[in-house]
């Protein structure tokens, strides 16, 4: 047996605070190529921002011409510790570990869990995740050489504040759903291979608990914890299920922060009432959910609320910057009515949302088929920054509607997103319009009325309503505001963009 190389995707602290478990599965395996070639036969590797920053790493030598070295890759399934979670990762070694890509890692995953590669393949993704950043990796790239190039990709799409280095930044492995799975196509494949959605949840589990799933309405957050309860501790039982069974265990269903709004308050762990109405609302709910006959129905049950009632569910997550008007200047932003922000932006295949870095407020939310788009600042030692076309009518804005008409006489809003992972956000929102599209035309030649885009659209029908959403916060941002093709209004870094009848 070649020896053992261990790549260094060590435990490590997240900046959530959360610590990993330590139950992995070992499995032996040796390599089989899966490259993508093209019609010569040269390895086709598509040009991506990721691309183009490890483009040297990518050329280096991985050692093709010496023995075979088997690669321990330790692949998690989550960052956050929960019961509900049995086991949390799996190690493959794989023999020439260095150049095996990301497809094969995915295609033994796919036969341990005994689930067809082809649709576990299009589900989910192998990710590199650390504090500073997370890169869903495509099929042809290498995680040995993208871990070597890890510092490359730091230095391209991390803005580092003053002091802090990057040395330390450690990245792990992760299996997460893919991010440019569409809704629809997500339940297309779960009604084949309903197994799928045990890693779903997983994934959507972490979300939840790490803040980045937000939901309408409380009625929206009792039905989820409900339905978390139910799988997680089994049907509703009169004799065990009570309130203080709630208090004990909510924490480990939804963020602290969340687990307020439903929970009594407490002083020395003792709660101030006997019982909340959200406490009681959340145990009728539990009862109504244990009416599902199997756990598979409560699976996805729970996966057609959380795309139905949230914006955020399998969202990629960037970090960026926006401005954001002030009641008053402040000695930091001296003669300034506006502040930039932290801000971090999920993008699905449907929603564009973007929350304050703390993941307590949402500033704003965008359907990705009413918006367009301009990548700025592209050239060298520039920060690029996206302006963000937010076709809006005026009723939206006063909260009094919950549809976009767009017409000649409609309103336009701008909003400026600094940072440099716009290229990566850029690159998200084209292979979501673009797979859309792909996805239309596949439909529109489809003579099965069940595979139509409109048999699709009422199978995922959201009840997200932009007026909920967004139309309170649109205020406080700063954006440049155009009606029929002339600016009308510019604030923050706009004024020295577009000025007052400006037109475009």
């Amino acid at each position: 047996m070649a020896a053992t190389q261990t790549v260094g995707f060590s435990d490590i602290e997240p900046a959530e605070g959360r610590k990993f478990l330590s139950k992995h599965r070992n499995v032996q395996l040796p390599l089989e190529k899966f490259e993508d070639r093209d019609h010569n036969g040269a390895e086709f590797v598509p040009f991506t921002p990721i691309n183009q920053a490890l483009r040297a790493t990518h050329n280096q030598s991985t050692d093709t011409l010496s023995p075979q070295k088997v690669v321990k890759f330790r692949i998690y399934m989550s960052r956050v510790e929960s019961p509900a979670i049995s086991e949390n990762g799996i190690d493959l070694n794989i023999e020439s570990g260095k150049t095996a890509d990301s497809k094969t890692l995915l295609f033994y995953l796919a036969k341990e869990y005994d689930i067809d590669y082809q649709a576990f393949s299009e589900m989910f993704a192998i990710w590199m995740i650390s504090p500073l950043l997370e890169v869903q990796l495509k099929s042809y790239h290498r995680p040995y050489e993208c871990r070597q190039g890890w510092e490359t990709l730091l230095n391209r799409f991390v803005d580092v504040p003053n002091g802090r280095t990057l040395t330390s930044d450690e990245p792990i492995l992760m299996l997460r759903r893919n991010a440019s799975l569409t809704s629809d196509r997500e339940f297309e494949l779960l009604n084949h291979y309903p197994q799928c959605a045990h890693f779903l949840i997983i994934d959507a589990r972490e979300m939840l608990l790490l803040g980045r799933l937000h939901f309408l309405s409380l009625d929206d957050t009792i039905r989820v914890a409900a339905l978390l309860f139910c799988l997680q501790h089994g049907n509703f039982k009169e004799q065990t299920h009570d309130v203080a069974f709630i208090r004990n265990n909510i924490e480990e269903i939804l963020p602290e922060r969340t687990c307020e709004s439903i929970a009594a308050k407490t002083i020395f762990g003792k709660a101030i009432s006997k019982k909340t109405a959200q406490e009681e609302r959340l145990l009728n709910c539990w009862k109504e959910c244990s009416k599902y006959r199997n756990d598979t129905e409560k699976e996805h049950e729970l996966l057609m609320t959380l795309t139905q009632t949230s914006s955020c569910y399998g969202a990629a997550w960037f970090s960026g910057r926006i401005e954001k008007k002030t009641s008053r200047a402040s000695l930091r932003n001296f003669g300034q009515s506006f502040a930039e922000i932290e801000v971090n932006i999920g993008i699905n295949d449907r929603w564009l949302t973007i929350m304050d870095s703390n993941f307590t407020e949402t500033l704003l939310v965008q359907s990705l088929e009413e918006m367009t788009w301009q990548l700025e600042g592209t050239k060298e030692n520039q920060t690029p920054f996206l302006i963000l076309n937010l076709s809006c009518d005026e009723e939206i804005k006063e909260g009094s509607s919950t549809t976009i008409n767009i017409s000649n006489h409609a309103t336009t809003l701008f909003l400026m997103v600094t940072g440099s992972q716009t290229l990566l956000i850029d690159a998200l929102m084209n292979t979501m319009t673009g797979r859309r599209l792909e996805r239309a035309i596949s439909d529109s030649s489809s003579s099965d009325s069940s595979t139509s885009s409109a048999g699709h659209a009422s199978l995922i029908q959201s009840r997200l309503s932009l007026k909920n959403c967004s139309a309170s916060s649109n205020r406080k941002l700063c954006l440049a505001k155009f009606k029929d093709g002339k600016c009308t209004e510019a604030a923050g870094s706009f004024k020295a963009i577009y000025c007052q009848g400006q037109t475009i």
